[in-house]
């Protein structure tokens, strides 16, 4: 893999390397939902979640979309089937080395 690729792929990983960012992907994996309703599941600070929130927004893990004062988050799933598939050729790679052997 390409050098441009795999920084992407490493940026997309760390934004994952969080409990509370994966639990807020998980939770979104039943559909959008309003940042008011994230932060009230978790039982943590708005301000706390709005931080995972953002990273995981810039590495493109999740999308957002304002409808008044609200804010509404749901799954990149572009970009998450992108690090399903990169996590597959990795396994299927190791597997074609182990079978050479």
């Amino acid at each position: 893999m390409n050098t441009i690729k795999n920084q992407q792929f490493a940026k997309l990983l760390k934004a994952l390397s969080g409990d509370i960012r994966l639990n807020i992907i998980s939770y979104l994996a039943s559909g959008e939902k309003c940042v008011c309703h994230i932060y009230n599941y978790f039982k943590l600070s708005q301000n706390l979640v709005s931080h995972h929130l953002g990273i995981l927004r810039e590495s493109g893990l999740i999308k957002d979309r304002k409808e008044g004062k609200w804010v509404y988050y749901s799954l990149n799933e572009r970009n998450i089937e992108k690090v399903t598939l990169f996590l597959q050729e990795i396994v299927q790679k190791k597997r074609k080395e182990e079978d050479s052997c």
